[in-house]
């Protein structure tokens, strides 16, 4: 299992080519795509700050969840919030503070001990430990 962090999703979903080229290597070995329940929250937040309010918000919302029923969810537990803990207190100590977002992510990939695929190193790289893999 391989978790990916929100920009990967969206990257996808936009083709970019990076993100469709980590896409297919996952395909052909048969690795099974996960995101945390932290990026299925900032996708359907963009969907419905994008299209609250517009005719077609329910097709948007529709296809966002089709985007998302490729992945593994992986909930948020009390387990990932030890480690998120911890993580927030040694980047912050370090003067180095990243969104909690992005320490729910992290910390569920330690976690679980897998792989997270982002191509934001600017944050990833402060959690200590962390098997990043950028593009």
């Amino acid at each position: 299992m391989i978790l990916f962090d929100t920009d990967f999703l969206i990257d996808l979903v936009n083709g970019q080519t990076g993100s469709a080229n980590i896409a297919t290597e996952l395909d052909e070995i048969g690795e099974q795509p996960a995101l945390s329940v932290i990026s299925i929250h900032e996708y359907l937040l963009g969907v419905y700050l994008t299209y609250n309010g517009k005719d077609n918000l329910k097709d948007k919302l529709e296809s966002a969840n089709r985007d998302l029923s490729k992945f593994k969810a992986i909930p948020f537990t009390e387990d990932i919030a030890n480690v998120s803990s911890k993580i927030q207190a040694e980047v912050t100590k370090e003067g180095k503070p990243i969104g909690i977002n992005d320490i729910y992510i992290g910390a569920t990939a330690l976690y679980y001990n897998i792989k997270l695929v982002s191509r934001n190193k600017k944050h990833f790289v402060q959690i200590s430990g962390l098997d990043l893999k950028t593009y």
